[in-house]
C-alpha cells in the first residue's frame, strides 16, 4: 500500500508529451538564475512533517538562506488570520458526516483507533474533510511531536528580519482538496487507519529517500500511490504551474529563498523543469 498519509507529507497530466528528463541530482537546494535575475534565488524541496531530530539544517543551506531577503513558503505561515481560515476550510461543503461516509460499524472502530492514538474523541470532527483526520495521525506514526522545515525558516526569517510571504493561500490549499470526493477520501481515512503499521514503513521509507535527498525518486513515490495519482493534476501540477509566475516575480525583484513540498520540485511538471522551460538557470546545490 503506497500511504496517502506519506504523499501529503510531501505535499500538501497535463495534454503535452511527455519528454525525458536527465537525471536530477541528488540534493534539496538549487540555485534560481538566469533572464532577469541579478542575484541567485533558491528552491529548498521541504517534507511538511518530521521528528525534530531530523531536522538538521546544514550550514550551506543556512549560508545560501542568508544570502537571500525574503521567505516564501507555500503559505504565509505567520498570517495571524491562518487558525480562523483553517478553522473555515476544515469542514466538509455540504452536510456529510465521516460516520455517514463509511457506516456505523466501521465509525465506531475507526473512533476507537483514533482516540487510541490521538486523544481525542473522532466525534468532535466528524463533519470534517477526511484527509485532515489523516493529518491528525502523524504524531502516533512518527513517535514524537512532529516539527517541520517550515517552522525552521519561519524562525530563521524572523531573527534575521526577511519578509515572509506565501506562493499560495491556505485556502488555496483547503480547495485544492475538494477536487477528492468525500467519500474517496473517507475510503483513504479508512484505510489508513486500519493499516497503520504498513502506513508507517511506507512513510518511513519515504522519510528515509528524503534523507538521501533524491527529490525525482520522491517525485515518482508520491505519483505512483494508488489513491493519489488520479489527482496528481489538480494537487500537485495545477499549483505548480501557477507558483512559476509567482517565483518568476519575486527572483526578478530581490533574492529569495523559496521553500515547498520536495514533491513538487521533480517531473516533467515539476517545478525545476517549469522554471528550466521559461528559460531559467536552476543548478543543484550540492551539500
Amino acid at each position: 500500500m503506497r500511504s496517502i498519509f506519506s504523499t501529503l507529507a510531501l505535499l500538501f497530466f497535463l495534454n503535452q508529451p511527455i519528454v525525458a528528463q536527465p537525471a536530477l541530482e541528488k540534493t534539496l537546494l538549487w540555485e534560481i538564475t538566469g533572464k532577469n535575475i541579478s542575484e541567485p534565488s533558491y528552491l529548498f524541496g521541504t517534507i511538511h512533517l518530521m521528528c525534530p531530530a531530523d531536522l538538521t539544517l546544514d550550514k550551506v543551506v543556512e549560508e545560501k538562506f542568508s544570502s537571500t531577503r525574503e521567505l516564501f513558503l507555500e503559505i504565509k505561515t505567520d498570517d495571524p488570520n491562518m487558525m480562523m481560515e483553517m478553522m473555515q476550510g476544515i469542514k466538509m461543503k455540504d452536510t456529510s458526516t465521516i460516520k455517514g461516509l463509511i457506516g456505523r460499524n466501521n465509525y465506531d472502530s475507526i473512533s476507537n483507533i483514533f482516540k487510541h492514538r490521538t486523544g481525542m474523541p473522532l466525534d468532535m470532527l466528524n463533519t470534517a474533510k477526511p484527509i485532515l483526520i489523516i493529518s491528525m495521525i502523524y504524531p502516533s506514526i512518527l513517535g514524537c511531536s512532529p516539527d517541520s522545515w517550515e517552522k525552521t525558516f519561519e524562525k530563521l526569517a524572523k531573527e534575521k528580519k526577511m519578509l515572509l510571504k506565501g506562493l499560495e493561500k491556505l485556502s488555496d490549499q483547503m480547495n485544492v482538496l475538494e477536487n477528492i470526493p468525500y467519500k474517496e477520501q473517507a475510503d483513504m481515512m479508512m484505510k489508513m487507519m486500519y493499516n497503520l503499521d504498513s502506513a508507517k514503513m511506507v512513510f518511513m521509507e519515504m522519510l528515509e529517500t528524503y534523507k538521501k535527498k533524491d527529490v525525482a525518486a520522491l517525485y515518482e513515490m508520491t505519483t505512483s500511490d494508488g489513491d493519489f495519482g488520479k489527482y496528481e493534476g489538480n494537487m500537485l501540477v495545477d499549483r505548480n504551474k501557477k507558483w512559476i509566475p509567482v517565483i518568476e516575480a519575486q527572483a526578478a525583484k530581490t533574492p529569495t529563498f523559496f521553500a515547498c513540498g520536495a514533491a513538487h520540485l521533480g517531473g516533467d511538471n515539476g517545478v525545476i523543469n517549469l522554471l528550466r522551460k521559461e528559460g531559467y538557470s536552476v543548478k543543484p546545490v550540492l551539500y
